[in-house]
């Protein structure tokens, strides 16, 4: 029986090669950093902005194939009921955030709260061991501008404050197009560009901000996601000014 890591790793190779073969997919990548996710000794995250059920799909493929078996994505926990997606994900050992709401509910993001300690546990277990755990601090797909970041949720960032992470991004515009939000099936013609960077060390970056002695641990978490909301939301303007819109070839040529 296959293993999660070498399924996991059996699935890059495909999405790579898939992407590959796309034409009618235009993917360009700006790599800030050398050594995507690269191994520094240090525990590792990796946030992304969320526009469509491509991200996680798109984001993984990037990193170096032997980091790859290591990633684990919090999706929630409807992206399971999806025809053959769903499958996979669950095959490939994703961690579950337990929303409350119908998965046609966008405005709710109550989650069943002994369930999603749970799995926030098992997920900062994964992160100490050598792991890398990534997630969608905004929580929900973005409906609105594709440019414009929605607020980021503070939840899983108590990980990174109690322990030192190396903190990456990959912010992405585009993916929208190619597989649109309200659709159950993507693959649709669309530019998308991707831009990956290394944030820092997650208490180093708390340390330059000299918070009160007394700060407690979700204090310090909100003010790490706002760090992070600020970095991402550089990393989407660049992309902005680099000529990616998030939207279809016809209507940005009628935006400009």
């Amino acid at each position: 029986m296959l293993t999660h890591a070498t399924l996991k790793a059996y699935l890059v190779l495909a999405w790579r090669a898939l992407f590959r073969i796309c034409p009618w997919i235009q993917l360009e990548t700006f790599q800030i950093n050398e050594n995507f996710l690269g191994v520094s000794g240090k525990p590792t995250v990796l946030l992304m902005n969320h526009l469509s059920f491509l991200d996680a799909v798109l984001a993984v493929p990037m990193a170096p194939l032997h980091r790859c078996a290591d990633v684990r994505v919090l999706v929630a926990n409807y992206v399971f009921s999806i025809p053959l997606l769903g499958r996979v994900m669950r095959a490939i050992g994703l961690s579950e955030v337990p929303f409350k709401a119908a998965p046609d509910d966008v405005s709710s993001m109550a989650v069943e709260k002994e369930a999603m300690e749970e799995q926030l546990q098992a997920f900062a277990e994964h992160i100490k061991q050598g792991g890398v755990g990534a997630w969608f601090p905004e929580g929900l797909r973005n409906r609105g501008d594709p440019l414009i970041l929605q607020d980021f949720r503070a939840g899983a960032f108590v990980t990174a404050v109690q322990t030192d992470v190396d903190v990456w991004c990959l912010a992405s515009v585009g993916t929208n197009v190619c597989w649109p939000v309200k659709s159950l099936v993507g693959g649709l013609p669309a530019r998308i560009g991707v831009r990956m960077w290394h944030m820092g060390s997650s208490h180093e970056l708390l340390a330059a901000e000299s918070l009160p002695m007394d700060c407690g641990v979700r204090a310090k978490a909100i003010r790490l996601a706002e760090l992070a909301k600020a970095s991402m939301q550089a990393g989407i303007d660049d992309l902005a000014a680099r000529g990616f819109s998030g939207q279809e070839a016809g209507k940005a040529d009628k935006v400009s």
